[in-house]
């Protein structure tokens, strides 16, 4: 009789945690799970950039193109004595991305950045970027918004990459 009794003080607990356990799957079903959602692929590069990457590499054929690349694979932050480098340094720029950098493929030195402005840009913001990669020794190259991405516009832009190697 007394396990009886005890049974029954426990079965509104009981109904609680199942009605929980319920109720908390059928949450996870509808928003995906607890937690962010999982990510999902999307295009690597726009129609505009394939178009210029193409034209770029007709202009530019002695030379190896890398498209999107986060700037974190091109600068570091110099030791510095008696101060260490923090995560907030590197962020600066790590999530930063080039559009395309052009490289020498006997050397693997890095030749120009080129940077092709949209509506997206923002001068201010663009000019930042500009000194960064400046202050670390590349240049950079600027295709503007207008600039159709065709051969003969390109290379108004880069052509001069092709000129200085000859």
């Amino acid at each position: 009789m007394h396990t009886t009794e005890t049974l029954q003080s426990l079965l509104p607990i009981l109904g609680l945690a199942v009605s929980a356990a319920v109720i908390l799957s059928l949450l996870r079903g509808l928003t995906g799970g607890l937690g962010p959602p999982a990510p999902v692929a999307k295009p690597f590069m726009t129609k505009r950039e394939r178009a210029m990457l193409a034209a770029i590499e007709q202009i530019l054929p002695m030379y190896r193109i890398h498209a999107q690349v986060a700037m974190g694979a091109l600068l570091r932050i110099p030791s510095r004595p008696g101060r260490r480098s923090t995560p907030a340094d590197r962020n600066a720029f790590s999530q930063k991305i080039v559009d395309f950098v052009v490289e020498d493929p006997a050397t693997g030195a890095v030749v120009a950045l080129i940077e092709v402005d949209d509506g997206s840009h923002r001068f201010d913001r663009d000019r930042k970027r500009d000194e960064m990669t400046a202050g670390a020794g590349y240049r950079t190259l600027r295709v503007p918004a207008t600039a159709r991405p065709a051969v003969p516009e390109i290379l108004r832009f880069v052509g001069v990459l092709r000129e200085e190697r000859g």
